[in-house]
């Protein structure tokens, strides 16, 4: 194949274009996004059950729908909650189940179990929930002067309405919303004084505020469609309406159209504000729909009105394009350096081109894969291309030295070197690039958050690779079959390396007559290395600098809309004075984060640029402690998490305490929280068990009731008017619908007292005191439910500090859990904890699957069972340098440091596979096993050293990680060149000692046969 290019120059040419015109195509195309889709298939079921209590809703629907769907196969957890009235149920399966058809299943099981729910309980809602997709920008409207009515309108109705028809924007929410209704207030004091209940008010009002079709007229020569308009036009047309003959409801009520009941609010830098959340359609483009949405957003802030505004609290496109562009950086800077070490080792800029050409080539190639094959260009595929840099040249360079070595030494024509110098080391490269795959390949195939993230990573690595090999065969040849004619002169550094191996020479010489030592340094090294791996820190991945973080805030339940809006203040007032604070958002209450509660709220905090501020983990540090200063309320500050939405909350530690009793778990809760809080390392420690919520218990009195002639759906009905938000149909105003609502003046809605000022009518027309059918109880009782597979839990959370790692935290916590539960109680990881303890099990998989089939490979290619076990002997020698470099940058093992312990595996195996190959072709041309060993270091220590200070070179901008993203590829690199640093140097003496002491060991065998 290689005759064939080497022939064909034009052909080779026109082949390596291609990729580039493809390669380019495809780059102006190809999505760009922060993380790769990972969609866990996630199904909600949320069934709604007027007036009953958390326990019924938990006994009489959450536990019904439970059991009929935990037949469903695939389910990795089934979460619920059950609150007043409410029963949220999650359904979370494996990543293999497609989510159309976990959905159906769903559905099914649920139209079983709505045959056992009670009378009264609405029909569930069970929807697919599209986990892979976290919101892309965070938007608020904000105003000083205008008034709230006048901003809502303009979110809702007119700039919502334009971001939604965005090419590329799948959904737009609203924060912090309330929209405006049709108020109908009534004073029970002065309903009750004219003999009337509110079910009399309710009925007038359903009866003579409504449109309806009223039939048609057939004429002869015309049809006519009657419809009859009764719905009032406006507020005071609403109070003409008639309760009796006498009576009209201005005069026991009042109707007003303004804004819905303030159970949650949003703030811009301290000005109310409205936000809308930005989610982009699944597979397009984070940056280009962001850039189209923020275009708009300028658009719309010059036709709004003075005072009123657009700013932006959240953009994770920002952070995606300086990634990108930090990525393409160290490509470009890890390219030059590679540059600058082929022309130092062979002296001419000629042929440093040629390899260098592979560069652009290759990884070109590999993006017009990965856009044909639906990837994106996000941090995990720009660190496998930053990668490939140091990794693609290698092949070329092997072969390149190999003609020049042809040329230069024996005085070959340029075709007959090229040709020749490619013979030589096709069958190394073969072997080298199989080895290499097939260390990639179990990657593909892992499962979970880890396989789905690195999953893009390795495909891009196996691609480029496999590139980088169909380059070095046929256009590398052809090229250097054509610039070669003269060979370079030599240089210092040319000199100096020609002293450096004739000095290594002596030493491979000294150490073949040494094999004990040599092998007893290269045991010590191993043994220091695993040492080292005990000692560094461990985590799920590394805390990424974005420079924006979430801080989570609580206020004791049952608190008041104005006692966590003063808190909330106050939350405000800590971040705004923080330096390192560019601007900040933030919502509270009812619907915020999905809380059905309004004690509560989170704000979005987004800081200056980097290079004026310390790192994102400090910033948050000095923010806990300004925020534990704030009394009544519970606090956590959360980095934005790789698992994303699916993973819960953004917290390093996250466990489920299961068990059968709720008291009891309370019991287990509180001890929990004085111990963890007590720990060092630990913060924002809290759990999600809330069963004090302030409540009134109404008990009927069942003996009075048939007495007075009333019934238990009366006085629902009667209180659900009173002191709910009892919806009355709709009322219009122009082109727009609104919601109309009944309920008590807001002053009588303030005070228990005033329940017992309510009266009932009863079928003989009296008015009878509530408090004579019913009890009234001040008490607690459970504000939510929770359970986990079936089982009463609650949630452990906690983050924690730099020096604190996460695999400690775990063995002390679930060392904890395992002395102090009583039996009977379980728990589980959930989270991070729960993906970092999968991730290292299935990359320890990966890696030993990786070094079996880099061992069946090279067996198969060699023909023999002993040379590559000769080859994978090399790989422990890394492992010193690795942890080593680890702790000596206090970085952590994580799972992109893994990662690059999988890669130093090919890294090694392949230096192994140049060096052990050319010895087998010597031996086989019948040179002895020392000349051969020898002859084999002359010619093959140049390639090997220069792929491997060209990977260097390519990782070093990585490994000094002062770009944005740096974090999270840091890891990777420094792996790498640690363990190059003790794992090449050992194995250019140990593999050529292994090498003899084996052929010796089969040579005496066969003598003694």
């Amino acid at each position: 194949m290689y005759k064939f290019f080497i022939t064909r120059p034009v052909t080779s040419w026109m082949f390596m274009i291609s990729f580039i015109l493809l390669g380019l195509y495809s780059l102006r195309n190809i999505p760009i996004d922060r993380l790769p889709d990972v969609d866990f298939p996630t199904v909600s079921i949320v069934t709604t059950y007027p007036g009953a209590d958390p326990s019924v809703v938990d006994v009489n629907v959450t536990r019904v729908i439970e059991d009929q769907i935990s037949t469903i196969s695939g389910i990795e957890a089934i979460t619920s909650q059950s609150f007043s009235g409410i029963s949220r149920i999650i359904i979370t399966f494996s990543l293999e189940k497609d989510i159309d058809v976990a959905a159906q299943e769903v559905r099914d099981a649920v139209q079983r179990a709505m045959r056992r729910l009670p009378e009264g309980v609405d029909p569930p809602v069970v929807r697919k929930v599209d986990t892979s997709l976290a919101p892309i920008l965070a938007i608020l409207l904000h105003s000083k002067t205008a008034d709230y009515q006048t901003l809502a309108y303009w979110a809702d109705k007119v700039i919502k309405r334009d971001f939604e028809r965005i090419d590329g924007v799948g959904q737009v929410d609203l924060g912090g919303f309330r929209d405006n209704v049709m108020w109908v207030r009534i004073d029970p004091q002065k309903l009750y004084s004219r003999n009337l209940s509110i079910q009399d008010v309710i009925e007038a009002i359903a009866k003579n505020h409504l449109d309806a079709p009223a039939g048609a007229i057939y004429g002869k020569e015309r049809e006519y469609i009657i419809r009859l308009y009764g719905k009032a036009k406006d507020a005071k047309e609403l109070e003409e309406i008639a309760i009796t003959p006498n009576l009209k409801l201005r005069d026991v009520g009042y109707a007003e159209f303004g804004e819905d009941e303030k159970r949650g609010m949003a703030r811009f830098m301290g000005e109310q504000a409205v936000a809308l959340i930005i989610y982009k359609q699944s597979k397009t483009n984070t940056v280009a729909t962001a850039e189209k949405v923020k275009q708009r957003m300028e658009y719309w802030n010059r036709q709004l009105p003075p005072g009123m505004r657009m700013d932006i609290t959240f953009d994770s496109s920002v952070f995606v394009k300086d990634s990108v562009k930090a990525a393409i950086e160290e490509i470009i800077i890890g390219s030059l350096l590679t540059a600058v070490v082929v022309y130092f080792f062979l002296g001419s800029l000629r042929l440093t081109l040629v390899p260098i050409f592979a560069i652009p080539i290759t990884l070109l190639g590999t993006v017009f894969f990965l856009y044909q094959t639906g990837q994106s260009l996000n941090t995990f595929t720009l660190l496998a291309l930053a990668v490939a840099v140091g990794i693609v040249i290698d092949d070329a360079i092997v072969v390149l030295e190999s003609i020049y070595r042809r040329r230069k030494e024996e005085g070959l024509s340029p075709m007959e070197s090229a040709i020749k110098g490619t013979r030589v080391v096709v069958f190394a490269l073969l072997a080298s690039t199989a080895s290499l795959v097939i260390v990639f390949i179990p990657i593909v195939f892992l499962k979970g958050v880890v396989g789905k993230l690195f999953g893009s990573f390795a495909l891009t690595l196996i691609v480029a690779i496999a590139l980088s090999y169909l380059v070095a065969i046929s256009f590398t040849p052809m090229a250097v079959a054509r610039l070669v004619d003269k060979v370079g002169e030599e240089n210092p550094f040319t000199r100096a390396y020609a002293r450096f191996e004739a000095f290594f020479d002596k030493l491979l010489r000294w150490s073949l007559e040494h094999k004990l030592v040599v092998v007893g340094l290269s045991l010590v090294s191993v043994l220091v290395g695993f040492q080292f791996l005990r000692m560094v820190k461990k985590e799920f991945f590394p805390l990424v600098d974005e420079g924006r973080f979430l801080v989570r805030f609580e206020t004791p339940v049952g608190s008041s809309f104005e006692y966590t809006e003063q808190k909330t203040r106050e939350v405000e007032e800590v971040i705004r004075k923080n330096h390192y604070v560019d601007r900040f958002g933030l919502a509270m209450g009812q619907g915020v984060a999905g809380r059905p509660t309004l004690n509560g709220g989170l704000a979005f905090v987004y800081l200056v640029d980097r290079s004026k501020r310390p790192h994102q983990r400090e910033v948050m540090e000095m923010m806990r402690r300004e925020l534990a200063k704030i009394r009544d309320i519970r606090v956590s500050v959360e980095s934005a998490g790789i698992i994303g939405p699916a993973g819960g909350r953004q917290v390093d530690l996250q466990y489920v305490i299961k068990g059968p009793d709720i008291e009891e778990l309370q019991r287990i809760s509180e001890r929990l929280i004085a111990e963890f809080r007590g720990r060092q390392g630990y913060r924002d420690v809290d759990t999600d068990l809330r069963l004090n919520e302030p409540q009134v218990h109404v008990k009927v009195k069942r003996e009075k009731l048939a007495d007075l002639g009333l019934s238990v759906e009366q006085i629902s009905n009667t209180l659900n008017v009173l002191f709910g938000k009892f919806q009355l149909g709709t009322y219009e105003l122009g082109s727009e619908s609104y919601k109309l609502y009944v309920k008590a003046v807001p002053e009588f809605v303030q005070n228990i007292e005033n329940l017992k000022k309510v009266y009932l009518k009863n079928f003989r027309g009296e008015l009878v005191p509530l408090t004579e059918v019913v009890e009234i109880q001040e008490t607690t009782g459970y504000q939510v439910l929770n359970r986990y597979n079936r089982q009463y839990s609650f949630s452990f959370f906690a983050n924690l500090s730099g020096e604190k790692s996460l695999a400690d935290a775990v063995a002390e916590l679930e060392g904890w859990l395992r002395a102090n539960l009583p039996p009977g109680y379980t728990f589980e990881a959930t989270g991070q904890a729960k993906e970092f303890a999968r991730s290292f099990q299935g990359l320890g998989f990966a890696l030993i699957f990786a070094l079996v089939g880099v061992y069946m490979v090279l067996a198969s290619l060699f023909e023999s069972y002993r040379h590559p076990f000769t080859v994978l002997v090399m790989v422990p020698l890394a492992v010193m340098g690795a942890f080593g470099l680890l702790i000596l940058t206090n970085t952590s093992l994580s799972v992109p440091s893994y990662f690059g312990v999988i890669l130093l595996v090919g890294i090694i195996v392949r230096d192994a596979v140049l060096f052990i190959e050319r010895i087998i072709q010597l031996r086989k041309e019948g040179l002895q096993t020392r000349e051969a060993i020898l002859q084999a270091r002359r010619e093959r220590l140049r390639p090997i050293l220069m792929t491997t200070v060209t990977i260097v070179s390519a990782l070093l901008p990585v490994a000094l990680g002062l770009t944005a993203g740096a974090e999270l590829r840091k890891p990777l690199a420094l792996v790498v060149i640690g363990g190059i640093f003790t794992g090449l140097p050992l194995s250019l003496f140990l593999l050529p000692v292994l090498y003899e002491t084996f052929d010796r060991i089969k040579l005496r065998k066969k003598e003694n046969l």
